[in-house]
């Protein structure tokens, strides 16, 4: 069901009238059967029954209510997070192994952070919104994941300076562990670096 403005001209005036009308199929057609004419709307709209008429149809339906008290309480959204791509991601961060070989890594430095959150949220940045560290300590308070409230500015360049030093270690240790993924007699390896 639905309203129709349906539009006459009489006597060199032009009125519009509010009907509603309700569709059908019959014998593979679409049909149309007005239901009732609720009357002119310039007076329906100036004496306010329009509103009634909306609110009154409004109380029967349960996603109308549900709007209705949000608007008239004041209640709204004042930050939202996304997880989507943290969980998705995650999932492929853990499946790598990448927690366990950065937790390697780390084990003779005394973070006083998870440097192994701090490393996804930095790779999830750089997937979903790429950016410098500064952009990424304010991009992560924007995502839903475990253990990312409370990271600042100073541990991205903290980890930042960690993965540097330990890279061609992370590689390598990547490297041996899926080797079993290529032929064993692997002789040159071509690397794309058009993006770094």
């Amino acid at each position: 069901m639905f309203v129709r403005t349906k539009r006459s001209d009489r006597n060199g005036s032009s009125y519009e009238y509010l009907q509603i009308v309700r569709s059908y199929r019959e014998g593979g057609k679409v049909r149309q059967q007005v239901i009732a004419s609720a009357g002119r709307r310039e007076t329906l709209v100036a004496s306010g029954e329009l509103d009634g008429l909306w609110q009154s149809l409004g109380r029967e339906s349960e996603k109308l209510r549900v709007v209705e008290a949000v608007r008239t309480s004041g209640l709204a959204a004042r930050t939202a997070r996304q997880w989507g791509p943290a969980l998705v991601f995650g999932r492929l961060w853990e499946k790598q192994g990448l927690p366990h070989l950065l937790a390697e890594l780390a084990q003779d430095r005394k973070f006083e952070f998870p440097v192994e959150r701090l490393c996804f949220a930095m790779a999830l940045q750089r997937l979903c919104c790429p950016g410098s560290d500064l952009a990424g300590s304010e991009w992560v308070k924007t995502v839903e994941a475990p253990e990312f409230d409370g990271l600042a500015l100073q541990h991205f360049y903290r980890s930042a300076t960690f993965l540097a030093g330990v890279r061609e270690e992370l590689e390598s240790k990547l490297f041996t562990r899926d080797l079993n993924l290529f032929n064993r007699t692997l002789d040159v390896v071509f690397i794309d670096t058009t993006s770094i």
